[in-house]
């Protein structure tokens, strides 16, 4: 009995911790939001790594959700259309994506695709 308490409770808490990948090109920058952590992470092309901490994954509508920054700064919109791009690949995403800190200059003006753990990247039709 008290084994299977202890698997419950390790499920409750996996099936609500999620990661999220996301992809924008030119250069190419990826992102890593762990809700466990609460963290997220963004690579450069050069492999230079920031991580922010304190952001909240926030739900606003059915199939918007906002990565948020603890000063109330949006950072991410991420809408689940099951069509989202990278800007250059032929993968489609399940989310797209908008950016706020990237800039409108660079890795497609902060537009990209995502993924999640449960959601995956598929192969687009050529």
């Amino acid at each position: 009995m008290k084994n299977l308490i202890y698997i419950s409770l390790f499920l409750g808490v996996s099936a609500q911790a999620d990661i999220i990948k996301c992809g924008f090109t030119e250069p190419f920058i990826n992102t890593t939001y762990s809700m466990a952590a609460q963290t997220l992470t963004y690579v450069s092309f050069d492999s230079k790594t920031t991580v922010l901490k304190n952001v909240s994954f926030q739900i606003k509508t059915a199939g918007t959700f906002e990565l948020v920054a603890k000063n109330g700064k949006v950072l991410q919109v991420l809408k689940l259309t099951n069509n989202g791009s990278d800007g250059m690949s032929d993968m489609v995403y399940p989310y797209d994506v908008k950016d706020f800190t990237i800039g409108d200059s660079s890795a497609n003006n902060g537009i990209g695709g995502c993924s999640s753990n449960f959601l995956k990247v598929k192969k687009g039709q050529n």
